[in-house]
């Protein structure tokens, strides 16, 4: 099968968006499929065969951060190019992933005009909340299920802008009038939780097939970790995922103990102050490539993921199982279907610094029960999040489409 792979950034990234994106491109061609990706143009694109079709980033150019916002609802140049690579490619099926902001839902139409059947990852809550998170506030939000999308502006829930929270409460009212997702022949939703938000939200159930997002592990289970010992935090320094309570946290670890937080966000800034002005014992590594990612988790003592908004399928939680390192996550959204709690790593209540500290304290100090669990992690995502299986259930939902 000939498939058009969409989403916002064909780059070596390490979203999760992103890594599955490049991950899926991989899958599919060692199985035979010919991959044609569509992204925004990026000084870092990886190849792909219309690399001179790639449209800039909606938005691109503008002048004032309201043309910025509002360029990212709805992107002609996306809309032309898509359309152009689709009468040179002529794909058997779609498969679009984040695209929003800066290819922006353009492309579904696009897809539409041309009738390509198309098939979409989920991999937030965008088509059901404008802020992607159902976050807002520091907590878990529902408002805008029942399609109440002025709390966002109320809220100003895209990052605290005027500007950008008034676009996508527009953007998201519109796509309701018009009924976007109905250019969406088939959603995959990488966890339970998620599609069933969604389908509060007012998305089919019948259209959505739950399939989570595959890891390759490595042969067997890590046998090294760093002395004196490290947990390691390998995800966006934003405050959804629980940073500042994470820094609370380091605080409270036995002494010797080190917090390495591994990655870049809106709150580094915020994260580097606090580290220097508080004596934290905490090193920020910024962002790094995926072999020194892997190589800081395979050397920890535990993975830790102290979100406080509904994950979906965190590549966090099952990038450091893949290698057999155990992890201590909270148990919001997705995250519980991925954590046996006390077999496989640690759940806590979101938000509760004491009990982070403690379970983060238990694998560093009980070695041997964190090698048990970290086999016990490695096992289970072979068995669940095999990327053959994956690869498998994708082109059986692209041929039960094409046919």
């Amino acid at each position: 099968m000939r498939v058009l792979l969409v989403g916002n950034h064909w780059t070596p990234g390490t979203g999760g968006a992103e890594t599955m994106l490049v991950l899926t491109a991989e899958l599919l061609q060692a199985a035979g499929h010919e991959v044609v990706p569509f992204a925004v143009a990026e000084e870092h694109t990886l190849p792909t065969p219309v690399r001179n079709q790639l449209p800039a980033a909606a938005g691109d150019g503008a002048r004032t951060r309201f043309g910025e916002a509002w360029a990212g609802t709805w992107s002609p140049r996306a809309y032309r190019s898509l359309t152009r690579v689709v009468e040179e490619v002529r794909p058997d099926v779609a498969h679009v992933h984040h695209v929003f902001e800066r290819l922006t839902s353009a492309v579904l139409d696009a897809l539409r005009h041309a009738g390509v059947p198309t098939v979409m990852t989920l991999h937030d809550y965008k088509p059901v909340c404008p802020n992607y998170r159902l976050f807002t506030d520091g907590a878990p939000c529902t408002r805008c299920l029942s399609g109440r999308y002025v709390e966002v502006v109320r809220h100003r829930c895209l990052e605290g802008s005027r500007w950008r929270s008034v676009a996508a409460a527009v953007e998201a009212y519109a796509a309701r009038a018009r009924h976007l997702y109905r250019r969406v022949d088939r959603f995959i939703a990488p966890s339970a939780f998620l599609r069933d938000r969604v389908v509060e939200g007012g998305l089919p159930a019948d259209r959505i097939d739950v399939l989570p997002n595959p890891v390759v592990a490595a042969p067997g289970p890590r046998e090294v970790r760093f002395e004196p010992p490290v947990v390691v935090f390998a995800s966006r320094l934003v405050a959804e995922k629980g940073v500042d309570r994470l820094l609370d946290a380091a605080s409270l670890l036995p002494g010797g103990v080190r917090l390495r937080m591994v990655g870049s966000g809106r709150l580094e800034r915020h994260v580097r102050a606090r580290v220097a002005a508080e004596g934290l014992p905490v090193d920020v590594l910024g962002p790094r490539p995926p072999a020194e990612v892997a190589a800081q988790l395979r050397g920890a003592a535990a993975a830790v993921l102290p979100a406080l908004w509904w994950e979906n399928c965190p590549m966090a939680v099952l990038e450091a199982a893949a290698l057999g390192v155990p992890v201590v996550a909270s148990a919001v959204g997705g995250i519980p279907d991925l954590v046996e709690d006390g077999e496989t790593g640690v759940l806590v209540p979101p938000g509760d610094v004491a009990a982070l500290a403690r379970a983060l304290s238990r694998l560093v100090e009980s070695p041997d029960e964190a090698a048990r669990m970290g086999r016990a992690a490695w096992a289970r995502v072979r068995e669940r999040h095999d990327p053959q299986a994956h690869v498998t259930a994708l082109v059986a939902t692209y041929r039960q489409l094409t046919r």
